[in-house]
């Protein structure tokens, strides 16, 4: 029900940005991103692995990029989507996942050379794995400040809380599902262009 309603609000937010948007630009944003959750993933299918016999022996070959690629509309509105940063672990098991992301915000004080932002929007954790049972889809808030704005490249630093949820199988002998929120705070530093 509530993601319903936030999808609502983005479709009827997304249609007052562009209903009074005059003309506005494409903007890539490509950067390193942090998962706050990223090694209780491998820590929880490090511990599956061995008690399912395996040698638990677990490498992180995470690939720390994001690209979030967004519209910026002249009044201040921004309306983007975004994937990564994506994680993969080998070895006895194997794991990925790749968050991938739909947002609407809006820039303040876009015409100077700092400007600070807010998006929200629906966050879902694409994954597979030996151990993957499922994936929830959740809300995804960010704020974030940019820098050099009025330049034709720029950086800028985000934080973000991600809703998100992936389900691993339970270990042999229980019942209960290992439920993560992989992104729960998500760092983003980032050159945009």
């Amino acid at each position: 029900m509530m993601i319903r309603f936030s999808l609502c609000l983005i479709i009827a937010l997304a249609f007052a940005a562009s209903a009074s948007a005059e003309s506005g630009n494409w903007r890539f944003a490509m950067g390193y991103a942090f998962l706050s959750q990223a090694d209780e993933v491998k820590d929880s299918i490090k511990r599956l692995s061995r008690d399912s016999g395996d040698g638990g022996d677990i490498y992180s070959t995470s690939i720390n990029i994001s690209f979030q690629p967004y519209y910026q509309f002249a009044n201040g509105w921004r309306a983007g989507a975004g994937v990564g940063p994506l994680m993969i672990l080998m070895g006895d098991s194997r794991h990925f996942q790749a968050p991938v992301n739909v947002t609407l915000g809006y820039s303040f004080f876009k015409d100077c050379d700092f400007s600070a932002y807010c998006r929200a929007g629906l966050s879902y954790h694409t994954a597979t794995g030996d151990y993957y049972a499922d994936s929830d889809p959740g809300l995804y808030g960010a704020m974030g400040m940019e820098f050099f704005n009025t330049r034709s490249a720029h950086i800028g630093f985000e934080a973000a809380w991600d809703g998100a949820e992936i389900f691993l199988n339970p270990a042999p002998g229980r019942t209960n599902h290992k439920k993560i929120r992989t992104g729960e705070l998500t760092l983003f530093l980032y050159a945009d262009f």
